[in-house]
């Protein structure tokens, strides 16, 4: 459980979830297209998928 904690790429998910969360709840309200506010929520929880899949503990992950 360390490692995890210890991997950008776990904190890296995390942020990008709570930040997919906050555009698709409109906290960010400027003035964007739905189109691209689901451009942006697709490409943030792409970020969350690969922190999800990646295993800190393997040394050929990220």
């Amino acid at each position: 459980m360390q490692n995890r904690l210890k991997s950008p790429v776990v904190w890296t998910s995390v942020t990008a979830q709570v930040l997919s969360l906050m555009v698709l709840l409109g906290v960010f309200d400027v003035g964007l297209s739905d189109a691209v506010k689901n451009a942006v929520a697709a490409a943030l929880q792409l970020l969350v998928v690969l922190g999800v899949l990646n295993n800190p503990t393997d040394s050929s992950s990220f």
